[in-house]
């Protein structure tokens, strides 16, 4: 088994790059799971033992940091810790009081060796299933069918894919024409605005130069989500498109 990685676009504005890495577990194991996979390693100890071994240390644990102790332990250490701002030096700290800010945590840190190793032999594939969100532009091509590559200033354009359906009086979103230095001109007049296909006008405005179709919708918490097409396509001067 390996660690699936993904690329999911981002939609924060936090970085640079439009994707980030996200990793998917290849499955989860439990902690009955886990101590089987001890009772049938090298060992003598039954499951009822290591069950048992368990359980006082959690118990052990949960006292000692109760205690505010700073606990090693073979699989790494474990600490409370703080957290919260203060006004003056000499403010209360109020965990229990809503809306204080402060807070108590437990943090357990993993040992070194452990991670180190794990780390040296884990295995991961690059997953290319695309993003099960975003919009994804398929196809585009202007009406009256023509060269598929070629758009018609003020004239029709059937844009095919998936999970495209927007509300087009929500002026965020929609779809945009892009030329080569980034700016976007958003299409004013759909006829059709489906999740597989989008009849707009192609806006009177757009000088002859190359496009990426844009097309813009939002998730249901109202992130922004986008998919761009492929290859550009070239916007004829109104002389030449008449």
């Amino acid at each position: 088994m390996a660690l699936s990685i993904r690329a999911m676009r981002n939609n924060l504005g936090t970085s640079t790059s439009p994707y980030y890495a996200l990793a998917s577990w290849s499955s989860v194991v439990d902690s009955e799971a886990f101590m089987d996979r001890m009772a049938a390693a090298r060992t003598t100890i039954s499951k009822t033992d290591i069950l048992a071994v368990f359980q006082l240390a959690r118990e052990e644990l949960g006292r000692l940091l109760a205690e505010g102790c700073y606990v090693k332990t073979p699989l790494g250490a474990a600490l409370p810790m703080a957290r919260g701002k203060f006004l003056s030096q000499d403010e209360p700290f109020l965990p229990k009081s809503p809306g204080s800010g402060h807070e108590l945590r437990i943090d357990f840190r993993i040992d070194p060796t452990i991670e180190a190793e794990a780390l040296a032999s884990i295995q991961c594939f690059r997953d290319e299933e695309e993003d099960r969100r975003s919009p994804h532009v398929l196809e585009a091509a202007p009406l009256p069918p023509g060269n598929r590559g070629e758009l018609r200033p003020g004239g029709l354009i059937k844009v095919i894919g998936k999970r495209m359906k927007f509300d087009p009086a929500d002026r965020r979103l929609g779809l945009f024409f892009r030329d080569g230095a980034g700016i976007e001109t958003r299409a004013e007049s759909y006829f059709i605005v489906q999740p597989s296909s989008i009849f707009a006008l192609v806006p009177e405005g757009l000088k002859e130069n190359g496009y990426r179709l844009v097309v813009r919708t939002a998730s249901k918490g109202g992130a922004l989500l986008e998919g761009i097409s492929d290859e550009p396509m070239q916007c004829l001067s109104a002389t030449s498109s008449a």
